[in-house]
């Protein structure tokens, strides 16, 4: 069972104000990318791309650690990192991660046919299109760091790490475990991955829950988006 975190109702509003932010400029994103889809993206915006969503992600970063200070607390206290057990905590993460994966996938899947049925616009992520469309290796260093290293990182100590902790620990483990869910299948802003992601954050709130530390959400993240990635390059390699 999760242990007592530091987290107040301050941290818990300061999250969802930044989440907010990022909701609000990933649609306006999303809108210039489609104004924009018969320009071609280069290098050169790919690495320009990739120093934003650095800074972006380190910023992150440097707000949870304020907060953590300002708790007068450690990372290690924060997040579990003092647990006595990690390595039992990486090989859940490991189990859960094969048995998860498959079920994504087949829940994606399901999300495409249910989309085609409704004559809903099917649009893979954009870091999926840029995979599509691009043949040139740096692109594919760049999103494979952002995907498989940073963001799980980041995403899981705001969801997981402070979210999920402090409502949980209000007494609503249940609205704690979908409410993060659901507010992160949706901040991906993609209703093909919707589902799938959403189930993700099922799973990796409950081995939150279960290991107490949140190494094992976020190398189960990384390996969910591994996973994702060589089956993205996978597919679209040329034959």
């Amino acid at each position: 069972m999760l242990s007592e975190r530091p987290w107040k109702l301050m941290d818990f509003l300061a999250v969802m104000a930044l989440l907010s932010l990022l909701l609000v400029v990933g649609v306006l994103s999303n809108i210039l990318s489609a104004s924009r889809s018969d320009v071609p993206v280069d290098m050169q915006s790919q690495a320009v791309n990739f120093a934003v969503s650095l800074c972006l992600y380190g910023g992150i970063v440097a707000l949870v650690h304020l907060m953590v200070r300002s708790r007068e607390s450690s990372w290690r206290s924060a997040f579990g990192f003092r647990s006595s057990r990690p390595i039992a905590a990486l090989l859940m993460a490991l189990g859960v991660t094969c048995i998860v994966l498959p079920i994504a996938w087949y829940l994606g899947i399901l999300s495409v046919q249910v989309m085609d049925m409704l004559r809903w616009k099917v649009e893979p992520q954009p870091s999926v299109q840029v995979l599509q469309t691009s043949a040139s290796f740096g692109p594919q260093v760049f999103l494979a760091i952002l995907a498989i290293v940073v963001a799980p990182v980041t995403e899981e100590l705001l969801f997981r790490g402070i979210l999920f902790a402090f409502v949980k620990q209000q007494g609503y483990p249940k609205l704690a475990m979908w409410g993060t869910a659901l507010l992160f299948g949706a901040l991906h802003l993609n209703l093909m991955t919707f589902v799938p992601l959403t189930f993700l954050g099922l799973v990796l709130a409950w081995l939150y829950d279960t290991t107490d530390n949140l190494v094992a959400p976020i190398f189960a993240h990384s390996l969910f988006n591994l996973a994702n990635f060589f089956r993205a390059v996978w597919e679209h390699a040329p034959m």
